[in-house]
């Protein structure tokens, strides 16, 4: 029991120190200490270092020879750019799960509510592109997604997820015109995600 608390408090704590990354409240190049962290947490430095590994699977942290650990630096082209590489898992997910399906495979149908990324999840078989796709869906894409509404982001990201999850509910096999439409829509919305997170950032300066 003491064990699986530990867990879930240094997932809470990563998920909690990323943020404050990504929305740049933490500046690129801050060391970040146990010690602080822990007392900050009221925690142990157990789940602290249990964190740092989660933030450093993520890209967010770098661990120097000296052990000492700091922030990554992120400006727009870096967020650009990670968001793009998101974008390019996510279609090769898309491809997997649509390849490996069945045809005789019970065909399970996901609420338009449901994210995408998290669509694919529930759905992927290759353990290498699973680790990829949640490592960014649990990091870049829930912050991005929980940034405030700005100029009607929101609705057009919820009909844009809603699209994405309408055409992989609604489709039988992986073809070339399917691809095209599904990865356009997929760019659209990695995109806009990324736009949600400068925005944050601009607005923490």
């Amino acid at each position: 029991m003491k064990v699986l608390s530990e867990k879930r408090l240094s997932d809470y704590m990563a998920e909690q120190i990323a943020d404050e990354i990504l929305a740049g409240r933490i500046e690129g190049g801050s060391q970040l200490k146990q010690e602080e962290l822990a007392e900050v947490f009221g925690a142990s430095r157990i789940p602290i270092r249990e964190a740092f590994q989660v933030l450093e699977s993520q890209g967010l942290i770098v661990r120097l020879a000296t052990k000492r650990i700091y922030t990554v630096e992120l400006d727009e082209e870096q967020i650009e750019l990670i968001f793009e590489m998101i974008g390019e898992i996510l279609k090769k997910a898309v491809q997997h799960v649509l390849n490996t399906k069945s045809q005789t495979e019970e065909k399970e149908v996901f609420s338009t509510e449901t994210r995408p990324d998290q669509l694919l999840l529930a759905q992927m078989e290759n353990g290498y592109l699973t680790n990829l796709l949640k490592n960014a869906s649990e990091c870049y894409i829930r912050f991005a997604t929980k940034c405030k509404e700005t100029d009607g982001k929101k609705e057009t990201e919820k009909a844009i997820c809603e699209k994405i999850t309408g055409a992989l509910n609604g489709a039988e096999k992986y073809t070339k015109t399917f691809a095209k439409a599904v990865n356009s829509e997929i760019d659209r919305w990695v995109l806009l995600l990324a736009a949600q997170v400068k925005e944050e950032r601009r607005k923490n300066r």
